[in-house]
């Protein structure tokens, strides 16, 4: 989907075993024991096969969606894999092959890379379009990215999943938007799973994503309706024309911060362990949003009234988690949990005044 428009802008073609007595089974429980072997070749075909009749179906729904398919390293380094394809192809001369795409991922690409770049061009002139899957992952360098012919990079999940919280995932996914801009690439970020990893995205320049916060996987029959109905996040509709300046990154990590330790207090109510230091969940400085408020904030934003309101709903938010926590422990559970309603609301109070401060 792209966070910028709502539109829905393709789909990938996803494997799951349907087992008469053990039911659903994911790709992974799978896919290792054939990957090395002729059995994946019959597979990758049959999934190829599948993702064009569905193109067909779309066509004829007047839709034309693109979608991408796994092509496992075996599959695509059989010698007959071009004829082989290009027989599926023919067998349906209603889809264009510009709605195909392969995903590969950076390994089997740089495997003889005169070979894998020959076949991909072949592919190429097909209409086929090639993303390199879970980029990042790799050893690739950029003098190799140069040499092959892919149209897309996707961002791997377990960069995206952490980027709030891990400095190093974000800024690894941000210097692969920023590679994918230099070589005039598509990017899609994988893995998106709630809307402050959106918005980040989005300020960082990726605005295609998928993931769980997009939807999660569903069976080829139910795509149309979903697709006819979907309306995207509140949330990144508001900051899809935001303009802003990379500065400005540090306010919306800390305004994660922030849900994530009222969101500790609350399940510590509930009985979850919170392994949070006391200074912590006492001290405003102390806290992670503390440290932003009172650093790079106070630099970049201490002039605006706007910031100077946040600080007493700040101070409000750590006497009523400690209040709660107090309530919790002497066994109040009726007070402890109308404390956790009131710390919920402030704390919607001071989203709301953050977003106030980024306007």
């Amino acid at each position: 989907v792209n966070l910028r428009s709502g539109q829905v802008v393709g789909f990938e073609a996803l494997l799951r075993w349907q087992h008469p007595q053990d039911g659903m089974i994911p790709p992974l429980s799978f896919l290792p024991l054939v990957e090395q072997s002729d059995v994946i070749v019959a597979i990758g075909e049959w999934v190829i096969e599948q993702a064009l009749e569905q193109l067909t179906q779309w066509q004829q729904q007047g839709q034309a969606w693109p979608v991408s398919v796994n092509i496992a390293a075996w599959h695509f380094q059989q010698e007959d894999f071009l004829p082989r394809l290009q027989i599926l192809l023919a067998c349906h001369p209603q889809v264009s092959p510009d709605l195909l795409e392969f995903e590969i991922l950076e390994s089997v690409a740089l495997g003889d890379m005169a070979a894998m770049n020959a076949l991909m061009a072949n592919c190429r002139a097909l209409g086929i379009k090639f993303s390199l899957d879970d980029f990042g992952t790799g050893y690739s360098s950029l003098s190799y990215l140069k040499r092959i012919p892919a149209q897309t990079l996707k961002i791997d999940q377990s960069f995206v999943r952490n980027m709030l919280d891990d400095a190093d995932d974000r800024a690894l996914v941000e210097s692969i938007i920023h590679i994918a801009s230099l070589f005039k690439l598509r990017v899609i970020a994988e893995g998106v799973e709630t809307q402050d990893q959106g918005v980040l995205l989005l300020r960082l320049g990726c605005d295609v994503v998928q993931g769980y916060g997009i939807a999660r996987p569903m069976p080829a029959a139910q795509v149309f309706d979903w697709a006819s109905s979907y309306v995207l996040n509140v949330y990144w509709s508001l900051w899809a024309d935001v303009k802003w300046e990379l500065s400005d990154l540090p306010l919306l990590v800390a305004q994660h911060d922030h849900l994530a330790w009222v969101k500790r207090v609350v399940l510590a109510a509930q009985g979850v362990a919170m392994n949070m230091p006391p200074e912590q969940l006492h001290d405003i400085h102390q806290c992670r949003f503390g440290h932003w408020y009172h650093g790079h904030g106070q630099q970049h934003y201490g002039d605006l009234a706007q910031f100077h309101a946040i600080e007493p709903v700040h101070q409000n938010i750590h006497v009523l988690g400690a209040e709660v926590l107090r309530l919790h422990a002497q066994g109040q559970t009726d007070a402890a949990a109308q404390a956790c309603t009131e710390l919920l609301a402030t704390k919607d109070h001071m989203l709301k005044l953050l977003d106030e401060l980024q306007q």
